[in-house]
């Protein structure tokens, strides 16, 4: 799977491979996915994050993200 450093590079719409390409382990892309927090969009049965409000609401965790 090809590393992305650049936010640019990735889709508007991020799927967990997406997330998984700027450093998330599988099994945290799933739990992130899975948070009432996160600004998920299911299209059918697969989950999605708009990619500036991913950012947008990571900029607000200070650290929680990895504890829950």
């Amino acid at each position: 799977m090809k590393k992305i450093t650049d936010k640019q590079e990735l889709p508007i719409m991020m799927s967990a491979e997406d997330l998984q390409a700027i450093g998330f382990s599988r099994p945290m892309v799933y739990k992130l996915l899975c948070r009432a927090d996160v600004p998920v969009v299911k299209i059918g049965k697969r989950k999605f994050v708009e990619r500036d409000s991913f950012f947008a609401w990571l900029r607000t965790q200070n650290g929680d993200a990895a504890n829950n």
